[in-house]
């Protein structure tokens, strides 16, 4: 594909030096009353990315990268239209939902990740990871259709001397609220059902649901007095039942902090609500700059959220909000597709304040 030279450039010079620093990514699912499903994420990070919202339409041609850099693996064209984050100025995303409300997350794993051993009898279906994402999007309208197809193909690490590890797994979500996590460790893919509809980074998905185990204490309800001998002891304020909920940044206390948050919230009901909801219980991992801080040599790197999004996946809509830029806007899967001409993109890091930026698409050049 033309654009298949800078998406490569522009890996290099977001991910070859800093890869295996500030890998943080959160994401959550939102279920009301009347069954309508939300999804919400965040990208941490302590680099700028060059982020555009992409419209991809059907029929949009795609070729597998091999480990090498080539372009002969799995050749595949859209079945389903799709809008998503594409942190690298192609039609590769990082996180998306396509027309029938399939939601593919694309989260960092780093320390555990290792894809499948390349094989040149398999170069045919072969992908690079970072193009996994995409596929599924391209080609599945529901989680049980992932379920069934999932290993169709052969996920490999793509070429590290150009873009770097980038240690991903990914997380499957439809407006059934059905929900998968698909990780590939030590060379061989495993698919996790996610009845919580919660996930962060490292370790791996199954370790995340144990370590659960530790927080059984955790309640809604305020913690009542205890007498003891000549003393009474009681709560200082409210959410005392919640007392030690962790609220660092790593990852298992997000994905805690998560789970604690989407299952003790009152349902929501309708749209605005469950909108309302996924919004405010994501904004619970942003992380202000500074926050975060690591040393790299004499110079201070900063963690930050770069970019959100929430997927209203019964009304197609995808919200977006960026790190200079709280205010959030959305497409409107419909209208992008019927204008779409071509792949197109949207800025996201613009300063604007109307909330619907579905006309602002141009086409990808």
């Amino acid at each position: 594909m033309r654009h298949r030279t800078l998406m490569m450039g522009l890996l290099v010079s977001a991910f070859v030096f800093s890869w295996s620093a500030g890998l943080a990514c959160t994401s959550v699912r939102i279920k009301t009353t009347d069954g309508l499903i939300f999804y919400a994420r965040t990208m941490e990070g302590e680099w700028t990315l060059k982020t555009v919202l992409g419209v991809v339409p059907k029929g949009t041609a795609y070729q597998g990268t091999l480990p090498d850099g080539a372009q002969g693996g799995l050749k595949w064209k859209n079945k389903y239209a799709f809008v998503g984050m594409f942190d690298f100025g192609m039609p590769l995303v990082s996180d998306g939902m396509n027309e029938k409300g399939l939601v593919v997350g694309e989260l960092f794993l780093p320390g555990y990740a290792a894809y499948e051993p390349y094989e040149s009898s398999e170069a045919g279906k072969t992908l690079a990871q970072f193009e996994y994402g995409t596929w599924m999007l391209s080609n599945f309208a529901s989680v049980a259709e992932v379920r069934k197809a999932y290993r169709e193909v052969r996920v490999c690490q793509g070429p590290q001397d150009m873009a770097g590890p980038l240690p991903l797994h990914y997380v499957v979500h439809d407006p059934s609220g059905d929900c998968v996590v698909i990780e590939f460790t030590a060379g061989k893919v495993t698919l996790y059902d996610n009845p919580l509809g919660v996930m962060t980074n490292s370790p791996t998905f199954d370790w995340m649901l144990t370590n659960l185990d530790n927080y059984i204490n955790l309640s809604v309800m305020n913690t009542a007095e205890k007498q003891l001998k000549g003393l009474t002891l009681k709560q200082f304020g409210q959410g005392s039942g919640l007392y030690g909920l962790p609220g660092d940044y790593s990852p298992p206390s997000r994905f805690v902090r998560m789970v604690a948050l989407s299952q003790a919230a009152l349902p929501a009901v309708g749209a605005d609500q469950g909108l309302n909801q996924a919004i405010t219980i994501l904004d619970n991992v942003d992380i202000p700059i500074g926050a975060v801080r690591g040393a790299d040599g004499k110079e201070m790197r900063y963690d930050k959220t770069i970019w959100s999004v929430v997927a209203d996946t019964a009304n197609r809509r995808y919200y977006f909000r960026s790190m200079d830029n709280k205010n959030w806007r959305y497409v409107d899967l419909a209208k992008a597709f019927a204008a779409a001409k071509g792949i197109a993109s949207i800025p996201v890091f613009i300063p604007v304040d109307y909330p619907d930026v579905t006309d602002q698409a141009k086409p990808l050049r």
